[in-house]
């Protein structure tokens, strides 16, 4: 196949079995070409320039492609031969259940007859009986992580502290040293002077007082001065109530005695607020939420109270 310019021959429309393999010479316009012979191979190049597309390698079968053994010649059908196909036809009939003749059971081989099933009873749950020691269950993630966010109660207790720390150190300052027109340790004897014990009364009190304020003010060891405040201030509120003569008659009590009161009610419920983060108590577990210990130190501010004022004054307020 060095041969150039080889065209291969051009089969005719007539060559519908596929036995036609086209096959290739040399151009005829090469150098020493022989002419072709009718009926040879391939088409010449004559033939292709006149419009000739026949192939003559091999000889067409004379019954076309259908006469070959078990090929079946075709055949025509008209229009008019043609058969529809039959739809077939539905009627309400079909559709509907065959009448019951009779009672029909279906009973499986080998398997006993089901029984019917009684509806069952509604279940009620009992009362379940709860120990008079049960405790509720405590998340232990809610444990582990408190909430201390206390919002601004800490800045409130200081402002009360403040407030009751400032009049019992100043009113005991005062009588230590004389200020502001305070007649003294002398005068406040003199004031004692129908008690059992003025001399010690008048050294005893303004020193608690004093104590109490500093403490107090401090925010530090607040559970045992808060006591001792309410020792003092219930003394100086009896005083006086006594001093003024209005007995049990709330209306005519001085302003005295109403202040004597508001300072005892300071002192008694900083015993169960504790004195707040931003006093020196800070760390202590008073200073979060006072417990048991308030209510000891209460009983024991009333009971010293009343066993200073039995064993010092030894009066009846109210009379």
């Amino acid at each position: 196949m060095t041969d150039k310019n080889q065209t291969p021959d051009r089969a005719g429309s007539y060559d519908a079995d596929g036995l036609d393999v086209p096959t290739y010479h040399k151009d005829t316009h090469a150098a020493g070409p022989a002419p072709r012979a009718p009926g040879a191979g391939s088409t010449p190049l004559g033939a292709q320039d006149t419009g000739a597309q026949e192939t003559t390698q091999f000889e067409r079968p004379s019954g076309g492609l259908f006469s070959r053994p078990g090929r079946a010649a075709p055949q025509e059908i008209k229009p008019s031969q043609a058969t529809p196909p039959v739809q077939p036809t539905y009627t309400e009939q079909d559709y509907q259940a065959a009448p019951a003749t009779g009672t029909h059971e279906t009973v499986a081989y080998g398997n006993p007859p089901a029984q019917p099933v009684a509806a069952a009873a509604p279940v009620v749950a009992e009362p379940v009986a709860v120990p008079a020691d049960y405790a509720a269950p405590v998340d232990v993630e809610d444990a582990a992580h408190p909430d201390h966010r206390r919002g601004t109660i800490d800045f409130g207790l200081l402002i009360i502290r403040l407030l009751l720390s400032g009049w019992l150190i100043l009113e005991a300052v005062g009588t230590f040293f004389r200020l502001g027109g305070n007649p003294g340790l002398s005068g406040l004897e003199l004031d004692y002077a129908n008690y059992l014990a003025p001399t010690g009364l008048s050294v005893i009190v303004p020193s608690m007082q004093l104590a109490a304020g500093v403490f107090l003010l401090l925010g530090l060891i607040t559970p045992l001065f808060a006591m001792v405040a309410t020792i003092a201030t219930s003394f100086t509120a009896l005083h006086a109530l006594t001093t003024s003569g209005a007995g049990p008659n709330i209306f005519a009590w001085p302003e005295a005695v109403w202040l004597s009161i508001v300072l005892l009610g300071i002192s008694l419920a900083l015993q169960f607020t504790g004195p707040g983060f931003i006093s020196l108590d800070y760390g202590r577990s008073w200073a979060r939420r006072p417990l048991v210990s308030s209510w000891i130190f209460v009983l024991l501010a009333v009971a010293g109270g009343v066993a200073l004022w039995w064993f010092g004054a030894g009066l009846n307020p109210f009379a």
